[in-house]
């Protein structure tokens, strides 16, 4: 299973870690062996449990040493999760990251009551309560002690105005939670709401990340277009008018094997780059200064250069080509 902490019921779920850590050291998880491999064992070491890591031990030839194992997970997903520990790993990290994806079943088991009061739990915990949550123009909004989401009206019991960004809670060293999606729910919440059902707006909330879109064919072929360039022939000399505009398309030469390849390439899709040579020349300000309707210009030549370069060349139209 793939907890995704952009949600707030994936950081939920993530704090699970926590519980089933707490149950692995009660079950007496330290200073016991959970793998083997080679002439090494996995074994964890600390006191307390936040303070638990799993550390590698290594022997003159293959231990014999049962491993331990819990009594409340399955010994099949057991032994798939601390195969993977990482050694000098935190051990709620180790559980968070490799043991909770595997245990499908005991999350989905878990009630969205049940994680509301494990992650209300768990920010009592870092200290929530009577700590600043978030500031806006001078007012300092926190929980009391209550649990009761409350107004600091003028920053009067939290002072420090400018100082407090740096006194907002925030966890941490905790890889189950996510602030960025904690200060996003902070936003909703409501003066008088209990930490209990900020909790539930907390789950409720996700962060969006847009998907970046693929670009089209044309997109990667055109790899930039250059300004226009105004040109006057010798016999003009008004410099408020043009006789040529030329315009140059970058192309990206690492994406084609052959001169011929890029050569079709062009072809293929020549309508399309017309059009974005278009754009960029109404768009473009000197262009609209000169206050030429677009229609008037014809394009007289298209050229592949040997630099792999597209180059344009526009003109002004006749008067008999006007009519």
């Amino acid at each position: 299973m793939i907890i995704n902490k952009a949600t707030g019921k994936g950081c939920s779920q993530s704090i699970l870690s926590k519980t089933i850590t707490r149950k692995l050291v009660a079950e007496g998880i330290a200073g016991k062996s959970i793998f083997s491999k080679g002439c090494y064992l996995y074994q964890v070491t600390g006191h307390g449990e936040n303070d638990m890591y799993v550390m590698l031990k290594g022997y003159n030839k293959p231990s014999d040493e049962p491993l331990w194992t819990p009594s409340f997970i399955e010994k099949g997903i057991w032994g798939r999760a601390v195969s993977k520990f990482p050694t000098f790993g935190k051990l709620d990290q180790n559980v968070e990251k490799y043991l909770l994806p595997e245990m499908d079943e005991y999350i989905q088991s878990i009630s969205d009551e049940e994680l509301a009061a494990i992650t209300r739990d768990f920010l009592i915990e870092q200290g929530v309560l009577n700590t600043p949550v978030a500031q806006h123009k001078g007012n300092t909004y926190y929980f009391n002690e209550n649990e009761v989401f409350s107004l600091d009206k003028g920053s009067k019991l939290f002072p420090d105005e400018k100082r407090m960004k740096f006194s907002i809670f925030t966890i941490k060293g905790e890889t189950c939670f996510n602030n960025n999606l904690w200060r996003k729910a902070v936003s909703r919440f409501e003066v008088g709401t209990t930490l209990t059902e900020c909790v539930r707006i907390f789950m409720a909330t996700e962060l969006v990340h847009h998907v970046r879109r693929e670009p089209s064919p044309v997109e990667r072929l055109v790899q930039y277009i250059s300004p226009p360039v105004y040109e006057r022939f010798p016999e003009n000399k008004n410099e408020s008018t043009f006789d040529r505009i030329r315009l140059t398309v970058g192309l990206p030469t690492y994406q084609y094997g052959s001169w011929e390849a890029l050569q079709n390439e062009v072809k293929k899709y020549k309508p399309e780059i017309y059009r974005l040579v278009i754009q960029k020349l109404k768009k473009d300000r000197q262009f609209k200064r000169f206050g030429v309707p677009i229609n008037f210009l014809k394009l007289s030549n298209v050229t592949l250069l040997h630099d792999f370069s597209l180059e344009f060349i526009f003109e002004l139209k006749g008067q008999e080509e006007m009519s």
